[in-house]
This record gives structure tokens, sequence and C-alpha cells, in this order.
């Protein structure tokens, strides 16, 4: 389905230029004559892209540049000025605009700065599966991923199996300014322990029995760009001395050498077990935790996000009946209402796993109840007890209810939120996380 495109200008031919110019490769555009209409039908219809006029009644292009930088920072916005105001529609850009056009504007370049900004907003089909979504939770994750992109400090990405923390790694690699160089993953579980050492620093040739050859390690085969350390957790004790000093120092030395080598590379690591937790009982290395925890991103598991699992469900349709060689199946309204009930355990990959199995079983061209895993078509929603007045229940009743009406009195920004409500930005996530609020 083609994006959804807003057009906010007061100039009724211009606006209607804009419509047709957009409406013919199949955009889906609404329009507003002025900032204030144009903000409502935003909160309403959340769009991709929004083109705006810079001069308007009510709210001008400054004023709506403001809106969307509280309220809908990930949604870019592109702004439409007169030739006499080009240096106002600059002094914007750096207030968080994507770009600007003067009029008289050109069709192709309209055409050109939308097909862009979708393009930033938009994960590739074949790598970005866990980013798509509209939800709170995913905005505020690829907001995490493009801050933590431009710095070389090292990442920590936790969450459940399914996730997606792969491809968030690989998210963070593409953002950052080392993306031209490679992208090496280690997957530390599945190598053998006494292969480790030598996965990760290479060897000299000779240095053991079987290293009939030099062998260069991922460090140094990642120099420039991007080291994956996925499941860091399984890491052995013994090996994490050597893989401290490696990302402090950012040199190594592979087994059997003695000279060791500079490398530049950004650590990103991945784990979904409790590292806090095997610090406290010495499994994992309090330093080492400390240096691979620099930055840190959590990915919220699918039943927290639930508002994003129609959208998934349709990329998914659409991309393994085609691998298939058939077409996308028609979602049916009560296969997805228990593709909603369901808490996904397995999270997004479960749900990959659910969509390509009914491709390759279906034989209609309608994605059904009939065709879902008995588990998943018997489950029901999961109900709170009802709490008694006064009771330990009812203040966390009401706890909740309070959060849930700040969070959506601010559109779900969750700074306004925290500050409407007089606590911290963590406390809010905490509380967010514990009740397990989600954007309804």
């Amino acid at each position: 389905m083609k994006a959804k495109i807003l057009i906010l200008e007061d100039e009724a031919r211009m606006r209607r230029i804009l419509e047709l110019v957009l409406q013919e490769p199949g955009y889906r555009v609404r329009s507003a004559n002025d900032g204030l209409r144009g903000t409502t039908i935003w909160k309403e219809w959340q769009p991709d892209v929004v083109l705006s006029d810079l001069k308007m009644p009510k709210m001008d292009g400054m004023a709506i540049l403001q809106f969307r930088n509280t309220y809908f920072p990930q949604t870019p916005v592109i702004l439409i000025t007169a030739f006499g105001t080009v240096d106002t529609a600059v002094a914007a850009m750096k207030g968080g605009a994507f770009d600007y056009l003067t009029k008289p504007v050109n069709n192709d370049l309209v055409l050109d700065l939308v097909a862009q900004a979708l393009r930033i907003t938009t994960p590739p089909a074949d790598g970005g599966a866990s980013m798509i979504g509209r939800s709170a939770a995913i905005q505020e994750l690829r907001r995490q991923i493009a801050m933590v992109a431009q710095t070389d400090s090292s990442v920590l990405i936790t969450g459940e199996s399914g996730t997606g923390k792969e491809l968030a790694a690989r998210a963070v690699h593409d953002a950052y300014r080392g993306r031209e160089a490679p992208f090496i993953r280690v997957n530390c579980p599945a190598i053998p322990k006494d292969l480790l050492e030598s996965e990760l620093f290479g060897h000299r040739r000779g240095a053991f029995t079987g290293a009939v050859e030099a062998r260069t390690g991922a460090f140094v085969a990642a120099d420039g760009g991007t080291l994956f350390l996925d499941e860091i957790g399984d890491l052995p004790l013994a090996l994490q001395p050597k893989l401290l000093h490696a990302v402090e120092q950012k040199l190594v030395t592979p087994v059997g050498g003695t000279d060791p080598q500079k490398i530049q590379v950004k650590i990103v690591a991945a784990t979904n077990r409790d590292l806090e937790a095997m610090v406290t009982t010495g499994e994992f290395r309090q330093d080492l935790f400390y240096r691979v925890n620099t930055l840190r991103i959590e990915i919220p598991p699918l039943r927290r996000r639930k508002e994003d699992i129609e959208i998934l469900t349709r990329h998914f349709l659409q991309e393994r009946c085609a691998r298939c060689g058939k077409a996308p199946l028609q979602l049916d309204s009560d296969a997805l209402g228990c593709l909603l009930t369901y808490d996904w355990p397995g999270n997004v990959r479960e749900l990959c796993n659910v969509v390509e199995r009914a491709c390759l079983q279906n034989e209609g061209d309608l994605f059904s109840k009939a065709v879902l895993p008995t588990k998943i078509t018997t489950a029901t929603a999961a109900s709170e007890p009802s709490p008694e007045k006064g009771s330990s229940l009812d203040l966390v009743a009401r706890e909740r209810a309070l959060i849930q009406r700040a969070l959506e009195q601010c559109y779900w920004n969750q700074s306004q939120a925290a500050l409407q409500l007089g606590i911290s930005r963590n406390t809010l996530r905490y509380r967010i996380k514990k009740y397990g609020i989600t954007k309804a």
C-alpha cells in the first residue's frame, strides 16, 4: 500500500497541484488549508511525510515543525517557501525539517524529495522486518539506533529471542560512518570454545595442532566497520579478559603471535540473558560488562507493540508468498483478531514462521483463521483481576490509568508525558514496561 502524504498549503491552486502530482504515482493524499486543521488531520491519520507551506494562517511552517519535533519526531517534513524566505527555510532545516522546496515548485523535485524522505523512514524489505511498525516503541527504537550510530562507543542490544537483535545491529552499522566497511558477525554460542579465540583474534601458522595456515580474526576483518558479538553472554569466562583488552585498547594479538595489531571497530554486542545477574554470580566480568554496555538498546517484545502486528503480517504475506511464487494472501479479519490476541513468545520470528507456513500450505487466496495453529486460534486475551477499592491492586490500576492517559494526551511522546507526570523519563519507561502499557 502506498505511503500517506499530508499537504498543508493555504493557496488553493498550489494545494490542488500538489495533490494531483502526488496522487498520480498512487500516494494516498490528504490536505488542509491551514496549519491548525493540518495538525488535527496529522493526529488522526499519522502520515508518512508532510509537505507544509512556510507561511500559513493559524499555524505557520515553523509552528508545524515544532509540533512535529514534539509529537511525531520520526515524520519527515518538507517545507515549501517563496523565493524571499529561503533563509528562513534553511534555518528551519537546522530545526529538523527534511528539506525545502521553492515556489513555483518543480513537480519532479516534489516526487524525488518525497521518495527520499520515505527511504529514511521505511526499513529495507530484506533486512529490517523487525523495524517495521508505527508503534511508539518502534519509533523510539529507530531514534535510539540513529543516536548510537553517531559515535564509536560500544553498544549493547538486549531483548528476547526473536525480537530482531541482529537486524537492529545491522541498522546501527548502516547508519554508522563506517557503513562502507564490513559488518562481521560472530555467533558466540555456535562456535566451539577452543576455536572461539582464533575466530575473534586470528592465529599464526603452527599456533596449535591443525593451524596449517594463518587466519585473520573477526576483529581485523571488521577493521573500519562493525563487529557484532551475538549472544555475548555465552562468551567463555576465560576469554573475556582478552576481549576486554581488545575493546579497550583497540589492539589484537593473534593466537601464537607476539605483535599486536591496531584496529578501529565499532563493537555491537547482543544478548537475551541478564548480564547484570551474571556479573553478580561471577559468570561475566564486571569491567567487560561496563565496556560493552556504554550505550544500550532494548528491543521490545512483540506483545508490547501489538499495534505493529497487522503491518508486519501484511509485509510477511507479501514477501513470503512472493518466494513461493504466489500472489499475496488477503488477511481475514478473524485471523487478524487471533494474531492480536496471541502473546507471541517467539516474537517477530514466530510471526514470520506462522505466515510462511500459511503461504506454503494455503491453496486459496485468503489468510484465514483456518490456516493458523491451534495455540493461536485458542489463545485468549490476558485479563486483569478487578481491584477492590483501596487495595494495592486499586493503586496499581490507578497509576497505570494515569500513565496511559498522560501518554495519550502527549501523543505517546515519553519526554512530554514524563514532564506532565512529574517523573523522570527513565522512571516512565520502567512503569510502561512494568505495566505492559501499549499504544491503543
